[in-house]
This record gives C-alpha cells, sequence and structure tokens, in this order.
C-alpha cells in the first residue's frame, strides 16, 4: 500500500486538476506463495519432509526452501543440492525440531532455529511473500557444519538421509585430519583433489584426441576419400580441450570449493568452453567443406565450386556470431539492451555499412545470376584473368602475370562482365602468306587441303570456318584462315592451335606451296635511260583489241570454273569443288 500512495502522490502532481475522490484505485498484484513456504512452519515441514519420501530424497524441494538469490547463477542448481544437504545435517546435530514451537503465521518476525559464532539458521520472508532460510544461513552452512560435524545426531531424529550428504561432506570425512586443515585459501585435500582432477582432464582430453582421430580417418577415408588429414587433426585437438573441460567441470563439483570460487571458475570455463566450441565448429566447417571441395572436383558443372566457397564462410560468420552472443551472455552483457541499441542506431550502421551492403548483394548476384564460375577466364572493366574464389565482399581474380586482384563484388552488379571461359568456341583467325610464284592451281589445292584439316581435326568447330585466297599483298598472296577450336580451356586451345598449325606446314611442304615474308626486288638498268616511245596514231586501235581480248578470256575463265551452273551457297561438310559447282573430274 505504501506503493500505492505514492503513485497517487505522483499522479497527483503531475495533474494538478485532479482531486483526491477521482483518483483510481491501484493495486500491487504479487505473484501467489507456494503453499509450502506460507510461513516459518511451513518452511520447516516441507525441507524435513523432502528428505524422507519413498525413492530417495527430493533434494530440489529441499533447495527450493533456500534463498539461493546470493549464489552465482551458475551454480545455484548443484549448489544449492548441496547446500540443502549440509543444512540438513546441521539441524540433524543442533536440536530436535518441534513443528508446534516454530510460527504458523505469515506476518510475524523471523524465526531464529540456530545462532551460533559460526553462523545461524533463520527462516525470514521474503519480499516475494516466500519465507525461506536466509541467505546469511546459507553463506554460513560451511562453518556451521564444521563446528558441528563430530556430534551424533540429537536423540529423537526419526532416522537420518545419509544419501543426502554430499560427495564433498564425505570426501573430506574419509580424509585425515592433516588434510583437513586450511592452505592457501583452500584446505590440503581440496589442492590434491585439484592435481588429480587436472591430470584426470588432461588424460582424457587426450585419449579423447587420440580414439577420435583414428575413428574418423577410418570413416572418411571409406566415406570422402582425398580429405585433408591437416584439418582432422587441428579440428580434434580443440574437442580434446573440451573433454578436459567437462572432466574438470564434474570433478572440481565433488571438492567442496567455496561459493565464490565456484562461480568465478563455472562462469570461466564456461566462457573456455564456448571458445573452444567455436573453434572447433569453425574447424568442422573447413573439414566438411574440404570433403564437399573434393567431391565437387569429380562433377561436371562447377556452380558447386562457387557455392561451397561462400557457403564456408557463411557457417563461419554464422558460427563466430553465435559464439559471441554466448560469450556476452556469460558474462552478464544484456543483449536484449545490445540489440536496442543496434535499432537506435541502425541508420547510422546503415550508413557506415552501405558498402558492404553493396558487396554482400553484389555476392548474391554472383551466386544467382551466375555470370562466370570459379575456372573461368573473365574480363571485367581493366581487370582480366581467372576467377579463383567468390567471397562476401570481393571476388579474387588471378590475372596472366599471376598477380591477384580483389576485386569488390558491388563492381559486378553494374559493370559489364565478359567472360571468355564460358565461350563454347574459341576463334583464330590469321594470315597464310603464300609467294607470289604459287600457281592458281596449288593455291586451290592448299585451301581445300586447310579445309579438310579442319573437317578431321578432333577439336573444330565444324559447321563454320572459312579458309579462302583474300588479298593481294606487298610482298604474298594472302589466305584468309578463319575458324573455331572446341576446347574447354585455354591450355587445350593453345595444344590444338599448334596440332593444326604444324599439320598445315607438313601439307604446304607436301603440295610444295612456299610461306611468303616481307620482300622487296630492286631492278637496276645499266643502260642510259631513254624515253619512253610516244604513243602512235595506232594506239586506241590496238587497246581496244587488248581489251576485247581480256574479255573473251574472262568469259572462258567462268565459263569453265561455272560450267555446271551457278554455286549453292556454302556446305561446310563438303569438299569446296562442289561448293563451286565443279564436276571434279
Amino acid at each position: 500500500m505504501r506503493h500505492a500512495r505514492t503513485f497517487a502522490a505522483a499522479v497527483l502532481m503531475l495533474s494538478g486538476t485532479v482531486v483526491a475522490q477521482d483518483l483510481p484505485k491501484v493495486t500491487l498484484d504479487l505473484a501467489p506463495v507456494s503453499a509450502a513456504h506460507t510461513s516459518p512452519r511451513a518452511t520447516m515441514r516441507t525441507f524435513l519432509e523432502a528428505f524422507y519420501v519413498d525413492g530417495g530424497p527430493e533434494l530440489a524441494t529441499a533447495a527450493a526452501c533456500l534463498d539461493l538469490a546470493t549464489l552465482p547463477a551458475e551454480v545455484r542448481q548443484l549448489k544449492g543440492r548441496e547446500l540443502a544437504g549440509t543444512l540438513k545435517q546441521v539441524i540433524d546435530r543442533s536440536r530436535l525440531v518441534r513443528f508446534e514451537e516454530i510460527p504458523g503465521d505469515s506476518q510475524g518476525p523471523p524465526y531464529v532455529f540456530l545462532r551460533r559464532n559460526e553462523g545461524e539458521i533463520v527462516i525470514d520472508r521474503t519480499e516475494s511473500g516466500e519465507w525461506l532460510f536466509t541467505g546469511a544461513t546459507v553463506a554460513g552452512l560451511d562453518n556451521l557444519y564444521r563446528a558441528l560435524e563430530g556430534r551424533d545426531v540429537v536423540e529423537g531424529v526419526e532416522r537420518e538421509a545419509p544419501s543426502a550428504v554430499s560427495l564433498a561432506t564425505r570426501l573430506r570425512g574419509a580424509m585425515p585430519p592433516a588434510l583437513r586443515s586450511k592452505v592457501v585459501f583452500l584446505e590440503g585435500w581440496q589442492w590434491l583433489g585439484l592435481i588429480v582432477i587436472i591430470l584426470a582432464g588432461v588424460v582424457a582430453g587426450r585419449a579423447f584426441v587420440f580414439l577420435a582421430t583414428r575413428t574418423a580417418k577410418r570413416f572418411l577415408d571409406r566415406r570422402a576419400s582425398g580429405f585433408d588429414p591437416d584439418i582432422l587433426v587441428r579440428t580434434m585437438g580443440p574437442l580434446g580441450a573440451l573433454v578436459a573441460l567437462l572432466v574438470w567441470g564434474l570433478g572440481i563439483f565433488w571438492l567442496g570449493l567455496p561459493v565464490t570460487v565456484l562461480g568465478l571458475y563455472y562462469r570461466a570455463v564456461r566462457v573456455v568452453a564456448i571458445v573452444v566450441a567455436v573453434v572447433v565448429a569453425y574447424r568442422l566447417v573447413d573439414l566438411l567443406a574440404s570433403v564437399v571441395e573434393r567431391r565437387s572436383e569429380r562433377t561436371e558443372t562447377r556452380f558447386d565450386n562457387l557455392l561451397v566457397p561462400l557457403v564456408r564462410k557463411s557457417l563461419k560468420v554464422f558460427v563466430v556470431a553465435i559464439g559471441l552472443v554466448l560469450v556476452a551472455e556469460t558474462v552478464g552483457q544484456d543483449i536484449t539492451a545490445l540489440v536496442a541499441g543496434l535499432g537506435l542506431g541502425g541508420l547510422a550502421l546503415a550508413l557506415a555499412a552501405q558498402d558492404t551492403l553493396s558487396n554482400l548483394f553484389g555476392s548474391l548476384t554472383v551466386l544467382i545470376d551466375r555470370p562466370f564460375q570459379v575456372g573461368d577466364w573473365v574480363v571485367v572493366g581493366d581487370v582480366e584473368g581467372t576467377v579463383e574464389e567468390v567471397g562476401f565482399r570481393s571476388t579474387r581474380i588471378r590475372t596472366f602475370y599471376d598477380s591477384l586482384i580483389s576485386l569488390p563484388n558491388s563492381n559486378l552488379i553494374k559493370a559489364s562482365v565478359d567472360n571468355l571461359g564460358d565461350r563454347a568456341y574459341r576463334r583464330w583467325t590469321t594470315t597464310l602468306a603464300l609467294t607470289y610464284d604459287t600457281p592458281p592451281e596449288k593455291i586451290d589445292a592448299f585451301c581445300e587441303g586447310v579445309r579438310e584439316l579442319i573437317r578431321r581435326h578432333p577439336y573444330t568447330r565444324k559447321n563454320y570456318f572459312h579458309v579462302y585466297f583474300n588479298d593481294f599483298g606487298d610482298a604474298s598472296l594472302n589466305i584468309m584462315l578463319y575458324m573455331f577450336f572446341k576446347a574447354p580451356d585455354w591450355a587445350t586451345e593453345l595444344r590444338e592451335r599448334h596440332r593444326l598449325g604444324v599439320d598445315i606446314l607438313r601439307l604446304a611442304a607436301d603440295l610444295g606451296v612456299e610461306f611468303a615474308f616481307p620482300t622487296q626486288t630492286v631492278y637496276l638498268r645499266n643502260e642510259e635511260w631513254e624515253a619512253p616511245p610516244a604513243a602512235g596514231e595506232g594506239y586506241p586501235e590496238t587497246s581496244r583489241r587488248l581489251v576485247e581480248g581480256a574479255r573473251r578470256r574472262a568469259r572462258e575463265l567462268l565459263e569453265n570454273t561455272m560450267r555446271e551452273g551457278v554455286p549453292p551457297p556454302v556446305a561446310f561438310d563438303v569438299p569446296e569443288t562442289e561448293n563451286r559447282g565443279e564436276s571434279g573430274e
């Protein structure tokens, strides 16, 4: 009601015009109190009866009667059960519990069951309305037990519940008095236990690494040949550390260490365990990716070569992000407040990360649109080379002078990408220069021989090529060679271009055709220079006769070459004599 009056006064001060009778009635709703904790008597009865349940003590029910708010959250559940058992031992050795002497009023003062120099046992009402053994009681239980452990159970106790005694208490009771004395914050037997637990964790971790590595190697050798064994070894190392941490975490609880030490230890162990788990998951991603990469190398498509590195990096980012969230939660950071802060600063973050987002969308564009794949020869702007890897931020291209260029993926959204590696055919165009003294018959035979080489070659395009006398050069008769290689990569193209070129040289040698090279012929006259004779009166007639003779010869040549009629369009799978309409006789 005090809170209600305070709230009403605040409303009055804020409104200024509201009268008292108009104020709404304010009530505070509290969570209902469990019937087991409604009074000191109910709490004591619930606590003691929990140890005499058929099937063994219900330590969780007994621990619920203790105010464990002062204990670190990491050890609250496990340590609460141990403390409940210790409290039962102290009560059994102090005095007989008479329920009629314990107040049953839910509004009375705190009930003091025991008060000594070493500690006290008090049941008090908490803010939630429950009656619980106080935090001071919990804090002094170890000292109280050490002071009373030499006593027998008081007369009248129904029976002792030995299973409620913690393992740490039983271990301590089995130790000689010399090991129960304190040596630098801990008792002697606890120091010895720490050494044993550390050694046991190291041995367990090493044994796990040895056995798990052998088993995994056998499995992967059968199922995934070609995996990288170094990645497997690097993965199993952190797994061994995780096993050692598990052994240490289980073993150290049996030593009965102080609550503060246990809280710090378990928090540190959890942080280290999260870090180790992140490292293990990180390396497992590498291991699985290496296996998938080896399998993808045996497939015909190269899309998986592009997808695997991108998925590998995505999983690594996801693993690290989850690890950071878990570590922040473990050390006590409020993740909700952090997310809210990111929401408030979302605009600034978006402005600062616009380049990163552009690169991310660029990588998604490459993944969805697939303008190129890993291993393709591409030209993007002034960058030319072979694609090695596509990442979140950039695409790595190996140039032909063996440098590595990281091209931001945002450039791929706007730039034109010339994928030379995706060509079905690779063009070769060149000029075959023959000497001017080559007879026309040999030119025809040579051209047809080159065409036949192209038709028979295993790596050439058979349905489109040109080999024709094309030009009169300064020092040669030029034959145009225009054809395509059907090669999967540049190396194969070069090899087959070499093969075809050498075959052309052999063909020329067999036909007696010589290749020309740039030459100049200089004629020197020894006689004195004389002016050319002037045109006589018969010059026009002589010229006319020559022209008519040339035209007559041209008609004869055409009638000879086209005596079968006008040739049809070019067909690439037949000899050129048939294309020209010649009978071949």
